[in-house]
Parts: structure tokens; sequence; C-alpha cells
């Protein structure tokens, strides 16, 4: 079993990667929003020095905060997972378009333990 974390600043792909997810079988995955480390340094630090400020505006100006989809699949459905997060994302190579990882999952406790 993997876990696979996807990140993007572009909410309104999370419903549709949501929903393709459920139409190929994948179930429970959570949303969770998070921030990213420039967002962060400019909102959180008294010090952060102006040139991010002026960076995040720039590179980000209405976004605060991205979206982060967990899920843990069989290793067999990792790849199906990936298709569908690429086809309605696009090449996460291109820049501001997100990333996407995962993880082993050695041990998996509660309500889909049958998974």
């Amino acid at each position: 079993m993997q876990l696979l974390v996807h990140i993007t600043n572009h909410e309104e792909c999370v419903t549709p990667i949501m929903e393709k997810m459920m139409e190929a079988g994948i179930h429970g995955a959570s949303i969770v929003d998070c921030e990213g480390m420039l967002a962060s340094i400019n909102q959180d630090s008294v010090n952060a020095p102006s040139i991010f400020g002026g960076l995040r505006r720039f590179v980000n100006p209405e976004r605060p905060q991205n979206k982060m989809i967990l899920v843990v699949l069989k290793d067999e459905e990792v790849k199906g997972a990936i298709d569908i997060i690429h086809e309605v994302s696009g090449d996460l190579k291109l820049p501001n378009t997100g990333i996407l990882f995962t993880v082993p999952v050695t041990r998996w406790e509660g309500v889909c333990e049958s998974k």
C-alpha cells in the first residue's frame, strides 16, 4: 500500500480529481488546506525580507492556500490515480501545476482495513 500525496494551488482541479477517482473505484481520499513556504514566510515572520512579500504577490496573488489530496492506495491503484491527476491537472513538470509523490504505508488501521 502507498500514500499518494498531491498538492496543488488549482482548487478548481480538486473536485474533478475526486469525481474521477470515485468513478475508478478509489475512495477514502482526504483534502487538506495547506500553505507553501513563500506564503508562510511572508505572513508569519515579523522579520521577513520585503522581497518575499513582493514575490508572493507576483507568483501567487490570490491563492494564499493550496489543497493537498491524501489517499491510501493498493500498489496496483497508484498508476490509475496518478493518470487521473495528470488528466485533470496536466503535466506536473510545468511551472505552477503542483506536485505529487507516494510513500509506502507499512501499517493501516481504521474503517477501511479490508483495503
